[in-house]
């Protein structure tokens, strides 16, 4: 957990992307410093749980962090920043982007009923995801847990790297949560329907023709199938370990 204390934020309004993912909007005075630019810069959200109007954060201490007492912990989960704009409102605004389901969690039940107004914990991000400019392409892979993540890595190739290739390959469940993505990548959608989450997904990668030359590869998602791709793309394709940036969000199994 990062050394500075949380900032508590408010929401300014949310908005469906797709059937399954909303991206909620924060705002408030505590957004004010707020180191919210980079690729994959990833936080830690407190969330209140029942019987409260805002989480209790941690207040930060040379010892670490220090919780209120007699105030029961939030519900802490990690996501990353779609968007900063530190200059739209009054205060700045955040988005994050959540994929909800029936039986999630409490961060996607909290977006799901997230209204004007209620409060969360946003932490400090983290990250250190940097394109290569010796790389001669660039290749993103996720699911749809990972899209905010890899927008911002587009975004940011397209605005370090605009002559290198990108090619990303994103699953998704089917065709309706497919989104708008930046820069100038060939983006393969690959739709997961019924078959188990992330094997499409490392089938499509196994299939690909990549351009020769030494490559870089940010690959985040379904765990197994992020290790699975991990292992083809060092093994198989020989890319150089230090060029791999792999991340398991979650498990399936």
């Amino acid at each position: 957990m990062s050394t500075t204390a949380p900032r508590l934020l408010q929401v300014a309004r949310t908005e469906r992307i797709t059937p399954a993912m909303i991206r909620v909007t924060l705002t408030g005075e505590e957004l004010a410093g707020f180191p919210g630019h980079g690729p994959d810069r990833r936080i830690k959200m407190f969330f209140p749980v029942e019987g409260q109007d805002r989480p209790a954060i941690p207040r930060a201490s040379t010892g670490g962090p220090v919780w209120p007492a007699g105030e029961p912990r939030p519900a802490i989960r990690t996501y990353t920043v779609r968007r900063f704009a530190p200059d739209a409102g009054a205060h700045g605004e955040l988005d994050v982007d959540f994929v909800v389901h029936a039986g999630d969690g409490p961060a996607a039940a909290w977006a799901v009923d997230a209204r004007p107004g209620d409060w969360v914990g946003v932490s400090e991000p983290g990250g250190r995801w940097e394109p290569d400019p010796a790389a001669s392409f660039q290749l993103v892979i996720g699911d749809e847990s990972a899209l905010p993540a890899v927008a911002t890595v587009l975004e940011t190739l397209a605005a370090a790297l605009p002559d290198v290739p990108v090619r990303a390959v994103v699953e998704v469940a089917d065709a309706g949560e497919e989104q708008d993505l930046p820069g100038h990548a060939q983006v393969d959608w690959v739709h997961r329907g019924d078959a188990p989450a992330g094997t499409p997904l490392v089938a499509a990668v196994k299939a690909l023709t990549l351009p020769e030359g030494r490559g870089q590869a940010w690959l985040s998602g379904e765990s197994a199938a992020v290790k699975e791709l991990r292992g083809h793309l060092l093994s198989d394709r020989g890319f150089d370990r230090r060029a791999v940036y792999a991340t398991g969000y979650w498990r399936a199994r």
